[in-house]
């Protein structure tokens, strides 16, 4: 009924997106201090970026010595598709909700968010989006720096360990692509990672730049070679 649609029943489906993000924020927080960050700096990138496979992506490139522009256009290309996530909640949401009111709900729009408002087939209320994204984002940026506190008392051997924690987030995204849409998906990926090891390794190109050209090049090889227009027609 439309009457569920409040603050409390965002907050409530939330949760479990809380304990979900809760420890991967730790893990997050581990980087950025094993990077040099401060306490601050990891926290303020968790407020204002709260994007998982982003943050991760740029910590990562951010290690690699890249430079902001290569760091920009990378993390730009993988969120990309909060946009067209963005767009369907939109639709969604009920009526009279402003211009800077829908900003601040966009923010807040993750993956995990995106596949729990879904659900409803009734409009969404910003309430009710608010409680959502609210925890979430919670979980997010409070694991952000329990992290950070954390890593203080942690050996250092164990500090570096986390720094594969980049590799195991997209290795289960690949995992679940696979089981979806069978061997392409492991054929565009192979095809990235060749391209972006010629790239880096043969032609000394910087490691940002080789993302951005080989993340572009196996999506446009992977719109070529999949049929999921067909599949839902």
């Amino acid at each position: 009924m439309q009457s569920e649609f409040t603050f409390k029943q965002g907050c409530k489906e939330g949760f479990p997106i809380f304990v979900g993000y809760f420890p991967t924020a730790m893990a997050f927080g581990l980087v950025c201090r094993d990077l040099g960050l401060r306490i601050w700096e990891a926290v303020l990138f968790s407020m204002t970026n709260f994007a998982g496979s982003g943050q991760f992506l740029a910590a990562n490139l951010i290690g690699k010595g890249a430079i902001p522009a290569e760091i920009f256009i990378s993390v730009l290309l993988v969120n990309l598709r909060y946009t067209f996530m963005g767009a369907e909640l939109s639709r969604k949401l009920t009526k009279g909700i402003g211009g800077w009111q829908r900003a601040l709900l966009a923010h807040g729009t993750t993956d995990e968010v995106f596949s729990v408002a879904v659900l409803h087939n009734q409009p969404i209320t910003k309430n009710y989006l608010a409680g959502l994204e609210g925890i979430a984002y919670a979980g997010w940026v409070s694991g952000t720096a329990a992290g950070f506190l954390v890593g203080m008392i942690l050996p250092s051997a164990l500090q570096l360990a986390v720094g594969v924690t980049l590799y195991a987030m997209f290795s289960s995204l690949l995992a679940q692509e696979f089981r979806q849409k069978g061997f392409k998906v492991l054929l565009i990926a192979a095809i990235s990672a060749i391209l972006n090891s010629v790239l880096i390794l043969l032609l000394h190109l910087g490691v940002g730049w080789a993302f951005v050209i080989s993340m572009l090049a196996a999506s446009f090889f992977g719109a070529a070679i999949t049929d999921d227009i067909e599949e839902y027609v």
